[in-house]
């Protein structure tokens, strides 16, 4: 089963990297960067494949993945920086990481008919609960720009692929 994930340079990238080396798949990283460019701790992610895309590039996602032709994608990427993604000026590139990339791989993915798993937050949420949210909770109330951004990216991904 051929693995490709993206956001590889970060933390969430670099683990589940190294977690489909421990478990035995061939994982297929990528990231922004022309080569990876997260912690060099001499974990498999930093000698596993790598290909550098930019997932706010829906051509470029295109070509990548039916190049790549994965059986899953697994889409950590994102802009994780919650307070950066409050000043205007970054507000749209905000959007175009969060939901407009996550569109692209969702396009990718459904064309391919690949499995595509999406790491998104509880910033979809307002944060005023007691109890836990229910899986499939669809009771959203963002209150900030990379909450909003997370839940587009989410509902991209519904709207575009089957359960």
């Amino acid at each position: 089963m051929k693995i490709f994930v993206t956001g590889v340079s970060g933390q969430l990238g670099h683990d589940v990297m190294n977690e489909l080396a421990k478990r035995g798949y061939e994982g297929i990283g990528s990231d922004i960067a022309p080569a990876y460019a997260g912690v060099q701790d001499g974990s498999a992610v930093t000698t596993m494949p790598y290909v550098a895309m930019d997932i706010t590039d829906a051509k470029a996602v295109h070509d990548t993945l039916m190049n790549i032709h994965p059986d899953v994608i697994v889409h950590c990427a994102a802009w994780t920086a919650v307070d950066m993604a409050e000043d205007d000026d970054k507000v749209a590139k905000v959007r175009a990481v969060n939901a407009g990339g996550t569109q692209n791989i969702a396009n990718a993915a459904k064309e391919l008919d690949a499995k595509m798993v999406y790491i998104s937050t509880d910033y979809v949420f307002n944060g005023q609960g007691t109890a836990p949210w229910q899986p499939d909770c669809k009771d959203y109330q963002p209150l900030n720009v990379y909450g909003k951004t997370k839940l587009e990216g989410e509902l991209a991904v519904a709207n575009t692929l089957k359960k």
